[in-house]
């Protein structure tokens, strides 16, 4: 998969179309928001996904540039 595929995948799960909609997501805080409330409630740590996530990112703008 590549970056803009994964864009479309992001957009096609949450929604994200600029709309605040009750069965898709405005904004990327709040997607963040619940995110961080479903970590609560599996005990995952949020601050370690989000460090990971640093790495995933970067990993993957540095393999298509």
């Amino acid at each position: 998969m590549n970056n803009k595929d994964r864009v479309k995948k992001i957009k096609n799960l949450l929604g994200l179309r600029g709309e605040d909609r009750e069965d898709e997501y405005y904004r990327v805080a709040d997607v963040l928001c619940d995110l961080r409330h479903f970590c609560d409630a599996k005990k995952i740590n949020f601050n370690h996904e989000i460090d990971m996530s640093e790495l995933f990112y970067d990993s993957e703008r540095s393999y298509e540039e």
